[in-house]
């Protein structure tokens, strides 16, 4: 999935948070123990079997809070290979810490739960870094991605975790997030939404507009809220779609590659099109806000 760097990256900008300097200025908590962990089994069908599909699970790691906050794989310069202290123990830098990639046939499954440790593997010069990831974590977001020819098929349920209060066998639990059953949307409280996608009415570039949108609820096998996100690319057509999310309430944030302006609109009902064009204030939308990214 190699366009999932790249669009992580962007997502980090819809955030809006203030970047610190480095993970060593976050606090550590001596009472984490070994870490912090999800008791999070992972993803199955209506029927709460395996899934016949691959796909893949990225975990964002949060410190701080409000607009102090830092996810320290983020902070990558790829033109050097540097940046946070820790980045060789990021799985994939310049965006998620971990990720968790799940062959076809295998399940999409995590047998024991999500760990969050203190040390992790250096990936670039082999051995172990104590990173104290685990100790420092103010939430972690775990996000799913079905494989690529499924991607507008399936929902991308999304979720955080920002309580760990549960120490058990050394290690600082959250509450229990059970099984997520992945939708599609011939599955009831699904949805799509799309329309027009121009630059003063012409068809936009591939590439030059990227809709992220997060939204919908829906929730786990114990209760747990979840949420779904999508991430759609101008393909050089007049029309956009947003493939299969979870009904209700919708962010989306709309940026133009070329100029660098985002606008951003919240839906708390989509009844019909959302017809965008590039060339418009707002992009089309008058209540949105834009700035520049």
């Amino acid at each position: 999935m190699p366009l999932l760097v790249a669009v992580v990256a962007f997502l980090v900008l819809l955030s809006n948070t203030a970047l610190a300097a480095d993970t060593t200025q976050y606090a550590i908590n001596p009472t984490r123990g070994n870490g912090v962990a999800i008791p999070f089994e992972g993803y199955t069908d209506q029927h709460g079997n395996p899934v016949p599909i691959s796909g893949a699970v990225g975990v964002d790691l949060v410190f701080g809070s409000g607009s102090n906050q830092y996810l320290p794989c983020q902070n990558f310069n790829p033109s050097t290979g540097t940046g946070d202290t820790f980045v060789n123990a990021c799985q994939t830098p310049s965006s998620y810490a971990t990720y968790t990639r799940f062959p076809v046939g295998g399940g999409l499954l995590f047998p024991h739960g999500y760990f969050m440790g203190n040390t992790q593997p250096d990936l670039v010069h082999g051995g172990m870094l104590t990173t104290n990831w685990g100790a420092r974590a103010t939430s972690l977001s775990v996000e799913f991605y079905p494989q690529q020819d499924l991607d507008s098929v399936y929902v991308h349920p999304r979720f955080d975790v920002n309580r760990f209060d549960h120490h058990a066998n050394g290690w600082t639990y959250s509450p229990a997030v059970g099984r997520i059953t992945l939708a599609t949307l011939a599955d009831p409280g699904t949805t799509h939404f799309g329309g027009r996608l121009t630059d003063a009415g012409r068809a936009v570039a591939p590439g030059r507009a990227r809709i992220t949108i997060f939204g919908g609820e829906a929730h786990s096998s114990t209760g747990y809220r979840i949420a779904s996100f999508a991430v759609v690319t101008s393909t050089g057509t007049d029309r956009w779609d947003s493939g299969a999310m979870y009904a209700g309430g919708q962010q989306i944030y709309i940026l133009d590659t070329v100029t660098h302006q985002q606008c951003v609109s919240g839906h708390s009902l989509i009844t019909g099109a959302i017809d965008i064009d590039l060339a418009r204030p707002g992009f089309g939308d008058a209540n949105a806000r834009c700035s520049a990214v």
